[in-house]
Parts: C-alpha cells; structure tokens; sequence
C-alpha cells in the first residue's frame, strides 16, 4: 500500500492545476495522519492539532530569520518545539478523562492562539511573521539543491511526507501501537492487565505533535510567511474533519481527506464562500453512515467487485 501511495504522489503535480497545490495537500495530509495516530489508533480526541501545527510553523520561521538558514536545523528546532507543547499539554490535558480532557485540549490551543495574538515583537501578531526564507537543501560536499522552484520544493515535501508515513505506519503495526489500539477499544482492560495508559496517551500526543510540527515547519517555508491563522482553532476542525473524512484508523484516510478538503477549498471557494457547508453535511453523513470515513467505502466496494467477479 505504501509504494502504491508513493507511486501516486509521484505524478500528483502533473495531474493537478499546479504544484503547490500538491505540496499544499501532503503538508495537511501529513497533519491529519499524525493526528490519526492519536484519534484513530488510540481514541485520544484533541482540539489542539492547531497549537503543535502551527508551533512548528512559527518556530521553524524564527529560526530561519534569527537563529540559521540551514534548513535541517529548522525543522528539527519545529519538531523540537512543538513536541515539548504536545507532551506539555498531553501530560496535563490526560489528568483528566472524557469531554473533561477534550475542554482542557480546546482551552490549551485557545491559549496558544491567544499568545501568538498578543506576543507581536515575536510572532508579529495579527500580520504575521514576514522574512521567511525557503532554504536550499545543502548537504556539504554531498549534493546542494535549490528548492525555491515550487517543482523542486514538492518532491523535498514528497520524500519527507513519504518517510514520515512509513514511521507512523511502523509504529501503529509495533508492540507499542498494539497497545494503542488495545487502549482504544477498552483502555479499563489495558490498566487491569498493568499498563500506565496515561502514559501511552502522553507519549503518543507527544510523538503526534512532532509530525504536526514537522508538517508546520514544511508550511512555513511553503508559503513564507507564519500567520496567526495556523494555531486558530479553525485549523484544529480541518485537520480533524481530513481525518474523519477519510477514515480513522487507516492512515491512507487522512491522505484522502486533506486531497478532498484542500482541493474544495482551492475550487468551491471560488464559486461559493459557504462552500464548508457542503463538507458539514458530508461529514454528518459519514459520520451517521460510513464511520470508517471514505476509505472504508472504497474498499467495501473493491470487495464487492471482486466477490461478484468470482461468482
């Protein structure tokens, strides 16, 4: 399934109106994978993909204006960051349970927003963060690539999401991902049998806020620029409507909701601005109809092919 997602991603730029659409789509789809590890895989439900997204959207940006342009120091400073304010906020959102833990996540990412709003010297507030610099890909005396071509810059952004979707995928597939799911489907088991599921929640909103901020720091230097808008709570909504969308649980899912909701909102906004009302409904439907989103269609209906070949 991976080298036939990859084989996909390969031609994405051509058979789309342009190339940074592509590289939009597998920013989010990134995004919404790594929160999939948490809502999907260990019922960890968050309202604040939007702090640890847009953390390494910010920090990323700052550190390529102040502190390197080397774009691996970058990134990783993103990862870093943002991986310190998921455990943060893990460790002390999971002190309590239910809608209680949900509220506590939702309070968190308002926080987040409002010290971005207010915190202008750093973040520049509600106009954002000008002056950031896509770097080239230097590796010294190994190869150097200038990746201000927006060609270029979607296969750095394809090879990194790539990667990335491999280590997810080994993880929920590892000893450590079958106790996620264990948690998942009864987490009152899983404490009668001697595992800290608190622990195992802050360990795997930690390891999904790394590849959230991962995906923020791959937008700052797509667009150049960190707005206010990234840590907004809207985000948090997109992200987790990619996932719902196109099936939790399943990795490829998310991939197919950020396609769908990315690609909407480049396209139906030019004809509707209420055009969100269209994925509302959609969701609502998936949600009472198809719970393992569109994936899980699709693959009911291959299923159904393949058995009606047969006879």
């Amino acid at each position: 399934m991976t080298l036939l997602l990859g084989g996909i991603l390969v031609v994405f730029p051509f058979v789309l109106p342009y190339p940074g659409l592509a590289t939009e789509i597998l920013i989010y789809a990134l995004a919404a994978v790594a929160f999939d590890l948490c809502l999907g895989y260990t019922g960890v439900i968050l309202l604040c993909q939007a702090s640890f997204f847009g953390t390494g959207v910010y920090a990323t940006g700052l550190t390529l204006i102040h502190l390197s342009p080397n774009i691996f120091v970058a990134i990783l400073f993103g990862m870093l960051v943002s991986t310190g304010l998921a455990a943060m906020i893990g460790f002390l959102s999971t002190r309590r349970a239910h809608a209680y833990m949900v509220l506590l996540t939702l309070a968190f990412n308002e926080m987040v927003y409002f010290i971005a709003y207010e915190w202008k010297s750093v973040t520049g507030g509600d106009d954002g963060l000008r002056g950031i610099a896509r770097p080239n890909l230097d590796i010294p005396g190994i190869l150097s690539i200038n990746l201000q071509p927006s060609i270029r810059y979607y296969y750095f952004v394809f090879f990194v999401f790539l990667l990335c979707f491999i280590v997810i995928r080994r993880i929920t597939i590892s000893p450590f991902g079958r106790i996620l799911q264990g948690i998942r489907e009864n987490e009152a088991r899983a404490q009668s049998i001697g595992y800290d599921t608190r622990l195992f929640k802050i360990i795997v909103i930690a390891i999904g806020g790394m590849f959230m901020g991962l995906a923020g720091g791959l937008y700052s230097m797509f667009i150049a620029f960190a707005h206010i808008h990234n840590v907004d709570f809207n985000t948090s909504i997109m992200i987790l409507l990619m996932t719902v969308i196109g099936g939790m649980g399943t990795l490829i899912g998310p991939v197919i909701g950020a396609f769908i909701m990315v690609v909407a909102s480049d396209t139906a906004s030019a004809y509707w601005e209420r055009w969100p009302v269209i994925l509302g409904v959609i969701c609502i439907l998936i949600v009472l109809f198809a719970r393992g989103g569109i994936w899980s269609m699709l693959q009911a209906l291959l299923i159904r092919a393949q058995k009606n070949r047969e006879s």
